[in-house]
């Protein structure tokens, strides 16, 4: 049976027709994600959810017209975020996105982060896979918490549990790539953390049970067509699985954020975060590593004269990387750490002289530092250098490719190989409809 998948991103919505071979059929179709809407203070980033969801049937009902006979639908969307959700789907709340920095705000006396990790002991932060992050699930719902925001009676969700809800009209239910931080990894099948949830105040929300592939959590009638829905996976995992990742390779994935992982036969507690992954395995990784979330900073920058004036812009990214071109060895220094990172969280940028103050030495330079810090967390993931090869994935290293070149070098003698897909979450999207229900493994 045909199927449909649709990636729900942070900066679009693009969805392809699934063959029962594995494969994505024909074009990709994509509407853009939509803007922020005004939030309760500095920071804030909050989104419509009514907004995503008719973006999302935009995109879903074009492809059920190429593919009439499709019957099932598979999801992965962006992990983090919150939102809060009614027993029949209904948004009860608007989505907090995963860039949102309320819980940095200690307006309240004490920021919600730090609020969670004095309330958190180490056996549950290892358990859980040491997820506390600003735009992690469980700060933000913890924030809300701290805000008075009502809970009774409601459902936790991301964003693409709660698009999945409300098409069926049912609670969301997380699948466990999804759910980061709440669950406990060390338990067969997965299971929330109890006392996590406790530590965070969160026992009013209705949490169901976790969800799996084996079965749709719920069905929707869409244009007039049947459809099994399934429960929505994280999209790291799923462009990881998509990329062809294999056990004992390293992955180096570079979009929206960066990160780099390898798949791991069971969690071992460690100083990188813990995440379930396909087949019964898990993800040793380090996320939030400044990557296009700070090169579209620089790029705004620059095109900041020009549309204060009005002006057309064109196309900054493609002028950028023309102007980088040649670049590659320049002398000015960039910190891409604009934000709290593995890797610092007071970004600069130095060493400037009249020769190399230009843009294309500005890309080039950040170019340069994304790869460093790419490279420098790899060891910290696995100080001994283990991995078989690297396996390059993400968006950037395919309109990036000097960050190829600088990879290849820093990695060296280890292979790097690129996973030759350009729509990597949805490949791996085809891979989850292709198994129907039997265990995924990272060999492709």
């Amino acid at each position: 049976m045909t199927a449909i998948g649709l990636d729900i991103g942070s900066t679009s919505i693009k969805g392809a027709v699934l063959a029962a071979s594995g494969g994505i059929v024909g074009e990709v179709e994509k509407a853009a994600f939509p803007e922020p809407v005004q939030g309760p203070g500095p920071g804030s980033f909050e989104v419509d959810p009514e907004r995503v969801k008719i973006a999302a049937l935009d995109v879903l009902s074009r492809l059920l017209a190429r593919a009439p006979g499709a019957g099932r639908l598979y999801l992965c969307g962006q992990m983090g975020g919150a939102i809060l959700v009614d027993a029949a789907g209904r948004p009860a709340s608007r989505y907090v996105s995963w860039r949102d920095q309320r819980s940095l705000d200690a307006k309240a006396g004490i920021a919600p982060l730090d609020s969670a990790r004095n309330r958190i002991d180490p056996a549950t932060l290892d358990d859980t896979g040491r997820e506390l992050k600003p735009g992690s699930t469980s700060v933000l719902l913890h924030a809300l918490a701290m805000e008075g925001a009502k809970m009774d009676g409601l459902h936790p969700a991301t964003i693409g549990d709660a698009f999945a809800a409300s098409l069926c009209g049912i609670p969301p239910r997380m699948h466990p790539t999804m759910a980061i931080g709440m669950i406990d990894l060390r338990k067969t099948p997965a299971a929330w953390h109890e006392g996590m949830i406790r530590a965070l105040g969160l026992e009013n929300l209705g949490w169901t049970r976790p969800a799996d592939l084996a079965e749709p959590v719920g069905h929707a009638r869409v244009d007039g067509k049947s459809l099994e829905v399934f429960a929505t996976v994280g999209d790291q995992q799923c462009a990881l699985l998509g990329a062809g990742l294999e056990p004992g390779e390293l992955s180096l994935n570079a979009s929206t954020g960066a990160q780099v992982s390898r798949i791991v036969p069971r969690h071992v507690p460690g100083p990188s975060q813990g995440r379930a992954y396909f087949g019964g395995s898990f993800l040793e990784t380090i996320t939030h590593i400044p990557a296009g979330r700070a090169l579209h900073a620089l790029v705004d920058l620059l095109t900041e004269v020009p549309r204060a004036q009005g002006l057309p812009v064109g196309d900054p990214w493609g002028t950028l990387t023309r102007l980088m071109a040649g670049r590659e060895a320049t002398d000015l220094e960039v910190d891409l750490a604009f934000f709290p990172s593995p890797v610092g969280d007071a970004g600069r940028v130095g060493n400037i002289t009249l020769g190399n103050l230009s843009a294309g030495d500005l890309l080039a330079a950040a170019t340069r530092n994304l790869a460093d810090n790419l490279f420098a967390c790899a060891k910290r993931l696995d100080p001994a250098a283990s991995w078989t090869r690297a396996r390059l994935s993400g968006g950037l290293s395919h309109s990036l490719r000097p960050l190829v070149g600088r990879l290849e070098g820093l990695m060296y003698p280890s292979p790097v190989v690129e996973s030759g897909q350009a729509e990597e979450t949805l490949a791996g999207l085809a891979r989850i409809a292709a198994a129907r229900g039997e265990p995924l493994h990272g060999k492709s």
